[in-house]
């Protein structure tokens, strides 16, 4: 019997739970073999202020202070490494860079709207006549995904949190206000269930008898390349267009590209499709001086939305010891540090006046209750 059980051993998951058993019991249920298998292994995750709706980038913000005061006495291994990130606009797309850059001042300064010699000096990879101009997001940094997930598992454990993996789970049963979970290993209780199974996160609720919440998972290809042609410098900045057609950034002497695909499909171990790949590398030819012929490597994952690409955080309106924890697309890795305080906060009966004063954080634009459907 715990307090709480949470669904899924994500970056959302783990986060929470970690966050969770600082004052109550926790155990997580991972119906793989390994941790963090889907969406947050295979993440090129950024630290992207300049990334995603309004609401979005407050919480980016709101999670900084984790990433900077984050040390290690151990090892020199850091967080975040700074790179940078370049919202790239071609002669086309003038207006929506000057869109973007005065949406993204409202809630921040870390920007820098850039001329073509600006961007071309930063990034001269990029074709003279692709370039107009662009927004330049200074701080944006690399994260080191593994340690971030390490620094919740290792909390997790120390407040002798459980984790249950290759677990099929075969039946929801609520009864008394409590959960009790049947599965292919044993039967475990809860008095709260907590739903981030990422792009499984509807299928919990059906299973369960909770309405879901239209969740709709979208594939993300990546794929790499060594160009023949170009000495490559991993500090120069992660590139992505102005729209959302590609993006790329150089590690290890390799470019590790996207086409920025998002394409609807079932909850699934998502394998790259190589027509989406073909799309990715005649969009990366078409704006940079790159040239090679093979790929090097490539997968997929899933990134999981709601209609208003918004985190869906709270208890549902007809069973309040059902918690969703879901929505966090590909902002998941990013705005976890204070989603999983916020959710917290949430479950413990706390509230979130810290952060609805200080990041001018609308909760109720998280709030699960905001959906009809439910």
């Amino acid at each position: 019997m715990f307090d709480v059980v949470v669904i899924g051993s994500g970056m959302a998951g783990i986060s929470l739970a970690s966050e969770l058993s600082i004052n109550l019991s926790v155990c997580v249920l991972e119906k793989e073999n390994l941790l963090s298998y889907h969406s947050t292994g295979r993440s090129m995750a950024f630290y992207i202020e300049s990334y995603g709706n309004e609401t979005v980038r407050k919480l980016t913000t709101a999670s900084k202070s984790f990433f900077k005061n984050f040390e290690n006495i151990y090892s020199d291994r850091k967080l975040l490494n700074k790179r940078g990130v370049l919202h790239i606009a071609n002669n086309k797309q003038g207006p929506n860079i000057k869109h973007l850059y005065d949406n993204l001042c409202k809630t921040n300064n870390n920007f820098y709207l850039l001329n073509k010699s600006q961007t071309l000096d930063l990034l001269p990879c990029l074709k003279d006549e692709y370039v107009k101009s662009s927004v330049y997001d200074i701080e944006a940094s690399e994260i080191d995904v593994n340690l971030m997930y390490d620094i919740f598992l290792k909390k997790l454990k120390k407040n002798n949190g459980s984790i249950i993996k290759d677990i099929q789970i075969k039946d929801f049963v609520y009864t008394d206000n409590s959960w009790e979970i049947s599965s292919n290993k044993n039967t475990v209780r809860s008095k709260i269930l907590v739903n981030a199974a990422g792009a499984w996160c509807d299928e919990v609720a059906i299973q369960a008898k909770v309405k879901k919440i239209n969740l709709v998972p979208k594939k993300r290809t990546i794929f790499c390349f060594k160009p023949k042609d170009i000495q490559l410098q991993n500090n120069w900045p992660l590139a992505t267009d102005v729209d959302e057609n590609f993006y790329f950034k150089v590690e290890n002497e390799t470019v590790i590209a996207s086409p920025a695909d998002e394409t609807p499909m079932s909850p699934q171990d998502a394998q790259p499709d190589e027509l989406d790949i073909a799309i990715g590398v005649e969009r990366i030819k078409n704006s940079t001086k790159f040239q090679f012929n093979s790929i090097t490597n490539k997968w997929a994952g899933l990134r999981s939305f709601v209609e208003d690409k918004t985190p869906v955080i709270g208890f549902d309106k007809n069973i309040n010891n059902f918690f969703w924890f879901a929505g966090q697309g590909g902002f998941g890795i990013q705005t976890s540090p204070v989603l999983a305080k916020i959710a917290s906060n949430m479950i413990l009966g706390k509230d979130n006046e810290y952060f609805e004063k200080e990041f001018q954080i609308d909760l109720n634009s998280l709030n699960v209750r905001r959906f009809n459907s439910i």
